[in-house]
């Protein structure tokens, strides 16, 4: 939750293609100095996306070098679902993430609204 608070944590909407339902990108220093999260928002709960995105940040100095990345994958998936069960049992858990993750959605939009659609069509 902590590192979802960050000014310099960004989440967005996009669609990701293949057997990916989000993706991460963060500087390899911890704590990052910028975390970025894209998630397919056809995938649902957009929650326990976040929080497995999330949970590559922070096992990233544990499991990068140590671990196969399919390996890497399985530990994240096992942490993930008892994670998102314990913010799914209390309603209070489930709203802060809700807002909070709303709110960066609300962000990114905004910035995306800034540019141009002339802009954001050039296919020069």
């Amino acid at each position: 939750m902590k590192l979802l608070e960050r000014p310099t944590t960004t989440i967005r909407t996009r669609p990701i293609r293949g057997n990916t339902a989000a993706l991460v990108e963060f500087d390899d220093k911890f704590p990052p100095a910028y975390i970025k999260i894209d998630v397919d928002a056809n995938n649902q709960p957009v929650i326990r996306y976040v929080i497995h995105e999330l949970l590559h940040v922070v096992l990233s100095e544990l499991v990068i070098g140590k671990f196969d990345e399919s390996l890497e994958e399985v530990l994240i998936v096992a942490l993930d679902g008892h994670i998102y069960d314990w913010v799914a049992k209390s309603k209070s858990r489930v709203a802060r993430w809700t807002t909070l993750i709303d709110k960066k959605l609300a962000e990114a939009d905004a910035e995306k609204a800034e540019v141009p659609h002339e802009e954001l069509v050039d296919r020069k």
